[in-house]
């Protein structure tokens, strides 16, 4: 199969999601407030078809047609079996949960996996968006159809539980508007949890320890500037929230799911282990590698927690699925493990090589992803750094410019890898 550019990937998805729309009531989406236009969903997707080919998703389009011009109910419970609805997918565990992927527009192009999980007695919620309109709208979509495609009686103002898997803005920042909108008790790991209930606290003191980072790495003083205004200015309409519930390592949730903390990707991290279904968040991707980030901004972040948390999921039994909170879901988990882990090694000796004359954390940025812009260049800074961090903190690296560090008080630090 070609290689499909990520951006032309989710225009696709996209476009499937919307045209899905085509399979639900005019009464369900004017009920809501919501507006697909899956006419011109499917246009678009006919004229991209070779695109769609290339994904490997020409049989569920031409599926998805053939559901809207019969109108037959079975015709539109196969699809919806197999390809989900409008972005919301059905899995079931081996123990009978019910378990929902709801496809959510947490900022323009970014979407996340959010997660309904229904038994008994039980509505538990993994993440709640953004908190943007966009995340708003989705998570509204996803619950109508709950109801209308898979009779789910679940309305998001009934859910009894929301477990925040980590504290990224986009997992998190729906979290006022879930208080306000619902009973739900918010669970968050313990060392996640502060993010939420002293946020301000949080933006703070992050924002002056990505600056130090920042700094040390030879980012001019001006790009500073703007990277510090755009890292927070996402952030600004969020309120610290009380969390009702905090987490460790081993707890339960729920009618007994596992929460099993990965440090990492974030500080608090956590998958939950639903029967045979791993809901993995951002710790294991589909096709992606998560993103990293170094100590040196954010404690039990970095590539030696990551390494470590991908070792203790890659030992659990018997899971049979993993839900991530992007992107598609892997049925193969530990081999994908395998992959992430292959992947990060490589990029160290990539680092490594890099370095073979003195390089500032910066400029190994450049070299590895080019020039890169908006919030591309502070993700880019981040995943230079954990490799130079971790393979400076294995000796593998050192400081090259050492007398002029000592002397500066705001040091550039240059470095190189060692003979």
């Amino acid at each position: 199969m070609p290689r499909v550019p990520s951006k032309t990937r989710k225009k696709i998805e996209w476009l499937l999601r919307r045209a899905e729309g085509g399979l639900l009531s005019p009464e369900i989406l004017e009920g809501e407030g919501l507006h697909l236009d899956w006419p011109d969903a499917m246009r678009r997707l006919a004229d991209a078809e070779a695109d769609v080919a290339a994904l490997g998703a020409m049989a569920r389009f031409e599926q998805l047609g053939r559901a809207i011009e019969s109108g037959r109910a079975g015709d539109r419970a196969a699809y919806a079996a197999e390809h989900g609805v409008a972005g919301t997918q059905r899995f079931v565990s081996s123990g009978g949960a019910r378990v929902y992927a709801l496809s959510v527009e947490t900022f323009p192009h970014h979407v996340n996996n959010v997660y309904v999980v229904l038994e008994e007695g039980s509505r538990l919620m993994l993440d709640c968006g953004s908190g943007a309109e966009s995340s708003r709208r989705d998570l509204a979509l996803g619950f109508a159809v709950l109801g209308a495609v898979f009779g789910e009686d679940v309305r998001l103002e009934a859910l009894d539980t929301c477990l925040v898997s980590h504290a990224h803005f986009d997992h998190f920042g729906g979290a006022n508007r879930l208080k306000e909108q619902t009973g739900a008790r918010l669970a968050v790991h313990e060392l996640d949890a502060r993010v939420l209930s002293c946020f301000a606290e949080r933006i703070v003191i992050a924002s002056k320890d990505v600056d130090v980072f920042w700094r040390r790495a030879g980012v001019p003083d001006d790009e500073r500037t703007c990277l510090l205004e755009l890292y927070a200015s996402a952030k600004s309409a969020f309120r610290a929230q009380e969390v009702d519930v905090v987490l460790r390592d081993g707890d339960a949730v729920g009618p007994g799911y596992r929460v099993h903390h990965v440090p990492g990707h974030c500080p608090g991290l956590v998958c939950l282990q639903v029967h045979d279904v791993l809901l993995t968040s951002d710790h294991v991707l589909a096709r992606i590698t998560p993103h990293q980030f170094p100590q040196a901004i954010t404690p039990f972040a970095g590539l030696e927690h990551y390494f470590h948390s991908l070792a203790k999921i890659r030992c659990l039994q018997g899971i049979t699925l993993a839900l991530g909170g992007h992107e598609e879901p892997i049925r193969d988990l530990y081999g994908r493990i395998d992959a992430i882990a292959d992947f990060h090694r490589e990029r160290l000796a990539h680092v490594a090589a890099l370095c073979a004359s003195p390089r500032t954390v910066a400029q190994v940025a450049y070299a590895m992803f080019g020039e890169q812009e908006g919030y591309g260049r502070i993700l880019a800074l981040d995943e230079a750094g954990a490799h130079v961090e971790y393979l400076h903190q294995l000796g593998r690296l050192a400081i090259a410019n050492l007398d002029a560090v000592a002397r500066a008080r705001d040091p550039v630090i240059e470095y190189v890898t060692r003979a």
